[in-house]
């Protein structure tokens, strides 16, 4: 570490590679560089589904492989400020994700869509339609709190869901 003196340029495509080598081998100023370069990516993203879904994601992998938050604070912080979140990212993240979702990365969803659990509901409805039951993945979303407070807010979708 202390015979480095030259400068790294951190690209998307090993992003995660490098953060997860720099916290294996706890490289304080190669950690402090993702860190930075994450921040970077954030506050330059073009707010396009692409672009935020890899934040996202690289944010949850950070958060459960590394045990290491900090990413996903910076991802809801930013995406939270977005005055369209639902449309343009929530929504079709749990369009292409909702098998494989896990209760945590839920949470954040909803966090980052400022508490609007319609996105979350929606897509439960159309996965109950198609699967014509309860599933595990319906199970595990089902029971989480935060989507229990959804389903007391949207009371009419609520009711349209039971009827499933």
């Amino acid at each position: 570490e202390s015979l480095y003196s030259g400068d790294v340029v951190v690209e998307k495509s090993y992003f995660r590679e490098l953060n997860k080598i720099s916290h294996a081998f706890k490289v304080k100023w190669m950690s402090e560089k993702c860190s930075a370069t994450f921040t970077q990516f954030c506050e330059s993203s073009t707010h396009d589904y692409t672009d935020m879904a890899f934040l996202f994601n690289e944010a949850v992998y950070s958060e459960v492989t590394l045990k290491c938050g900090e990413f996903m604070n910076i991802v809801v912080e930013t995406f939270s400020r977005l005055e369209n979140v639902s449309e343009i990212f929530v929504e079709q993240y749990l369009n292409q994700n909702f098998t494989s979702i896990k209760p945590g990365t839920l949470n954040h969803l909803l966090e980052i869509s400022n508490g609007h659990s319609l996105p979350v509901l929606r897509n439960l409805k159309e996965h109950l339609k198609i699967k014509g039951g309860i599933t595990d993945t319906v199970r595990i979303i089902l029971s989480s709190a935060e989507v229990i407070q959804c389903m007391a807010d949207q009371g009419e979708l609520c009711d349209e869901l039971l009827a499933l």
